[in-house]
């Protein structure tokens, strides 16, 4: 996903939970599972550019140890 994001082609990640479609869909065979799904596109309306200044939350806002 980041070499796509390298070269202006967006991805989106998703979990495979329906694994009887998968297989009907990708062609699977029994003994085989498919975990995720990767979307591979060119984004409509605006190139994919990085995001220099992103806002993010403080790091020890998110990370938590041990206990929240």
């Amino acid at each position: 996903m980041l070499a796509a994001a390298d070269l202006g082609i967006g991805s989106g990640h998703s979990a495979v939970s329906d694994q009887a479609l998968a297989r009907e869909v990708l062609g699977l065979p029994e003994d085989r599972i498919c975990v995720y799904l990767i979307a591979l596109g060119f984004p409509a309306g605006r190139p994919l550019v990085p995001i220099e200044h992103p806002k993010r939350r403080p790091f020890d806002d998110v990370v938590h140890w041990d206990r929240w």
